[in-house]
């Protein structure tokens, strides 16, 4: 315990030594940890107009921590990190048509939210995205 108070006050009388010469100076710095951003669910509908010349619009809705860079992707080849805007604290949405060449596949949508200093995160929407040749009545 004397060492420990003799080490300490040693290093505040160097500091204390330096300060009045303008010579040194001791910062410290606590170390900051970041948590990897978390995604707690995501989802997805789809509006099909394709029978009036449209297309079919997939919105994709993930909750997650707010404040983050949120994209999604619909694979296979059909979408690229697409982004997302948040509309309210934690909750992301974005959309995107998807080309009338692309009916009669079964997709995977994956979303993802950034940190610059923490990472990112990844989650895949459980339900796949089926868009059919034919619209359904």
């Amino acid at each position: 315990m004397r060492a420990r108070q003799a080490c300490c006050g040693g290093l505040l009388l160097v500091t204390l030594a330096g300060c009045a010469r303008n010579a040194a100076v001791l910062e410290l710095h606590p170390a900051v940890v970041y948590e990897k951003p978390r995604i707690a669910r995501i989802s997805h509908t789809v509006l099909d107009q394709r029978d009036e010349a449209g297309a079919a619009i997939v919105t994709v809705v993930m909750e997650a921590d707010p404040g983050l860079e949120a994209t999604f992707d619909i694979y296979p080849e059909a979408a690229e990190r697409v982004g997302m805007r948040e509309i309210e604290s934690g909750r992301y949405v974005g959309e995107i048509a998807i080309p009338l060449d692309r009916s009669g596949n079964t997709y995977t949508i994956t979303g993802r939210v950034r940190h610059q200093k923490a990472g990112e995160s990844v989650i895949r929407d459980p339900e796949p995205l089926i868009i059919y040749l034919e619209t359904l009545d």
